[in-house]
């Protein structure tokens, strides 16, 4: 679809609007149905005459309907915006919400005169809303794309290195009934993949275990190792390569997921976007592109089989030891 003016002049204001309506929880407080904009103000704890101009640029937006002072949701919204439907996507909106200050300071980064270490307000995002918004877009799709995209027949042991929510390990061992995962990850962030994963019917055939990617060893023996989302920085990068190629056995999988750029590719844009927000988050680092990784993998050692766009977001690197 052809872009006009008017997507950029006015996407900061729909942002906010749709900001803003995530964290008062409007959608949500619209599952059951319509409601009057009285009881929707009482509900998120509002300001009738301040809410009412946030309702009606939801319904100017298509996030809403209306009736006289009743609104209800949009199909889009109830798929999207509801807490505790499949393919919520809250969680990672907050996250957009509590990252978007730094981008005020892109043009001293970009001109290289932004001081280092610079403190200001800015929002500090928990690790349980980070974690909470990665869940989000691997629902969207990214989880059930890596289930059909790779064959873990055989395979017993796998290592989830930085598995956060635990997603990509549930998704798989679902797949494979003798699969198990290993979820490796910072002891802050197990502590949210816990309970992320209290309820799932494959919990027994996944551990969790507390380890510095960068350091640590991954263990010995394991059939695949996974890296979903985890791997954009070069240097830091290659150590977690060789960590991964020191725990597989001969003919152990790599699986490499992640929001890498494609300049030379067809479909760079997420990618692109990705890189420059990472720059924003720490400007000393060096982001890789689809074609350094592709480069680290084979400096370590492995054999690629694939490297291809998973989904219109993510690509998709499978090494073999």
């Amino acid at each position: 679809m052809e872009r006009t003016i008017s997507d950029y002049l006015m996407a900061p204001w729909t942002i906010g609007v749709v900001f803003a309506a995530i964290r008062l929880k409007l959608f949500t407080i619209l599952s059951d149905g319509e409601m009057p904009a009285e009881e929707i103000s009482g509900q998120c704890r509002a300001n009738p005459r301040f809410l009412r101009p946030l309702l009606d640029a939801c319904v100017a937006l298509g996030l809403m309907n209306s009736q006289g002072n009743n609104y209800t949701n949009s199909d889009f919204s109830r798929i999207y915006f509801v807490e505790g439907r499949e393919s919520y996507v809250g969680d990672f909106l907050d996250l957009l919400n509590d990252e978007s200050a730094r981008w005020y300071d892109m043009p001293e980064i970009i001109r290289g005169t932004h001081e280092a270490g610079l403190v200001k307000a800015y929002l500090q995002t928990d690790y349980g809303t980070f974690i909470r918004a990665m869940d989000n877009i691997g629902r969207l799709g990214e989880a059930a794309a890596l289930r059909d995209a790779v064959d873990l027949s055989g395979r017993r042991e796998m290592v989830d290195a930085g598995g956060g929510s635990g997603l990509y390990s549930i998704t798989l061992c679902r797949k494979y009934p003798d699969l198990h995962s290993t979820i490796l990850d910072r002891g802050e962030v197990l502590a949210v993949t816990r309970e992320m994963i209290a309820d799932c019917a494959v919990k027994d055939r996944i551990t969790l275990r507390e380890t510095d990617l960068v350091e640590d060893s991954y263990g010995e023996g394991i059939g695949v190792v996974l890296l979903s989302d985890v791997i954009y920085e070069e240097t830091s990068a290659l150590r977690v390569l060789e960590n991964a190629w020191n725990c597989l056995r001969p003919e152990g999988l790599l699986l490499i997921r992640g929001y890498y750029a494609d300049p030379e590719g067809t479909r760079p844009l997420f990618g692109a976007l990705f890189a420059v927000k990472e720059l924003v988050d720490d400007a000393q680092r060096t982001i890789m592109t689809v074609s350094a990784l592709e480069k680290n993998v084979r400096n370590v050692g492995f054999a690629i089989s694939r490297m291809s766009p998973l989904t219109e977001y993510s690509f998709l690197l499978v090494g073999r030891k």
